[in-house]
């Protein structure tokens, strides 16, 4: 994942088919011309054989051994955990940290320590179960959960700023795009709170939610 990162290219998501090969995708878009600019982006980029796949096309001409279907459903892809190092994960409809989102949060706040001048962007992520609204809440809620263990850590919180997406920045689809279905395994990388540690000077704080 990292070969994208160093060309630009985030949010990949990877799939292995059932022949076994890795597929990578770069998003999901409603028509042609939004994939053809992103198609675009990414030869600019350096991926000359950038390829834009037609998921119903595919629905309708692929038989058993269709690389982009499991059945009668897409085969989606999820974000590889080791490219998420940076995120805590959450239960439904759940605000508590687990010990491995502690774990990581003690990491955090080591390294903030180390550094009299860095700043943390605390992004808060829901998945799509429920309205928007509400899942903006919760979002803000795991948001100031993660800000205050951080603070019990030593970080000072005019260090921390917090900005929250809700539902809006999936980093993979909540729900079968055909069918309507719920997708578990997708919505739990999106229940997600993102730090991302900045120098200052390298980028603008963002509005904090006290």
């Amino acid at each position: 994942m990292s070969y994208f990162e160093d060309k630009g290219v985030r949010n990949v998501m990877l799939s292995t088919d059932q022949m076994g090969m890795n597929r990578y995708f770069v998003g999901s878009y409603h028509t042609r011309e939004e994939a053809e600019k992103v198609q675009q982006q990414l030869v600019e980029k350096g991926f000359p054989f950038a390829a834009i796949i037609d998921m119903e096309v595919q629905r309708l001409l692929c038989g058993a051994n269709c690389p982009y279907f499991k059945g009668s459903g897409p085969i989606y892809m999820q974000p590889d955990r080791k490219t998420q190092q940076n995120s805590v994960y959450f239960d439904p409809g759940k605000i508590s940290l687990n010990d491995e989102a502690t774990a990581l949060l003690n990491r955090i706040a080591g390294e903030m320590k180390q550094s009299a001048t860095a700043r943390l962007n605390i992004l808060g992520h829901s998945d799509g179960s429920g309205n928007a609204e509400s899942n903006v809440e919760l979002a803000t809620m795991r948001s100031r959960q993660v800000r205050n263990y951080l603070i019990g850590k030593g970080v000072k919180a005019d260090r921390m700023y917090i900005k929250v997406f809700g539902e809006s920045q999936p980093v993979a689809p909540n729900k079968d795009e055909f069918t309507g279905e719920e997708l578990k395994d997708n919505q739990a990388w999106n229940r997600r709170v993102e730090l991302m540690m900045v120098e200052e000077g390298m980028a603008t704080p963002m509005a904090d939610i006290k």
